[in-house]
C-alpha cells in the first residue's frame, strides 16, 4: 500500500504524541478507519512509542 501522509495526518490528527502503537490504532479506529488498509498497516507497526506522526509515516513506509 502506498502511504499518503495527508491521509495519515487526517486519521491521526487527535493523537497526543508521544503515543504507543495501541493508542495510535485506537485513535485510527475512532476516526473511522475500521476496515481501512491504513489500519491494517498500523497493526504491523513495531510495538513501541512514537514521537510524532512523521515517525509513524517512516515506519509505515518500511512495511
Amino acid at each position: 500500500m502506498e502511504i499518503v501522509p495527508m491521509d495519515i495526518q487526517h486519521v491521526l490528527q487527535n493523537v497526543k504524541f508521544p503515543a504507543k502503537k495501541n493508542e495510535i490504532i485506537q485513535q485510527a479506529r475512532s476516526s473511522g478507519a475500521m476496515a481501512d488498509p491504513l489500519l491494517e498497516n498500523l497493526g504491523m507497526l513495531p510495538d513501541k512509542e512514537y514521537a510524532s506522526i512523521d515517525e509513524v509515516v517512516k515506519e509505515l513506509e518500511k512495511i
